[in-house]
C-alpha cells in the first residue's frame, strides 16, 4: 500500500518535471545532503598564534588567570569600585583565605 502511494507521488511530480529530474534530487538531497553541505570552505587558520598572543593575555588578565576572574567577580554594572573596596575591607587580616592572627 505504501509503495503505490510512492508510485502515485512519483507519477505526479514526474508530470510537472522530468523523471530524471525527480530521481536526482531524491538522491541528492536525501543520500547525499544538500550541495551547500559539499561546498569547499577556505579558513585562514594559524596554530602559532596562541604562542604569540600568550604575552598579552598574561598581561591583561595574569599568568593563571586571576585578574579576569578578579574583573567578573567584580561584575558589569559600573559598581566594580565599590565591590572592589568592600571585598579589600573583608579580606583585610586574611591571606589566601586563612586568617594569618589566628594561631
Amino acid at each position: 500500500m505504501a509503495t503505490s502511494k510512492v508510485i502515485i507521488l512519483l507519477t505526479l511530480i514526474s508530470t510537472s518535471m522530468g523523471t530524471l529530474e525527480v530521481v536526482r534530487d531524491l538522491v541528492e538531497f536525501n543520500l547525499a545532503g544538500h550541495p551547500v553541505l559539499h561546498k569547499a570552505t577556505n579558513w585562514p587558520f594559524d596554530p602559532e598564534v596562541g604562542k604569540r598572543r600568550s604575552r598579552q593575555y598574561q598581561e591583561l588578565n595574569g599568568v593563571l588567570g586571576e585578574k579576569a576572574i578578579e574583573r567578573l567577580g567584580l561584575g558589569i554594572d559600573g559598581y566594580d569600585r565599590e565591590r572592589l573596596e568592600k571585598q579589600r575591607v573583608r579580606d583585610a587580616g586574611h591571606l589566601g583565605g586563612v586568617d594569618y592572627l589566628t594561631p
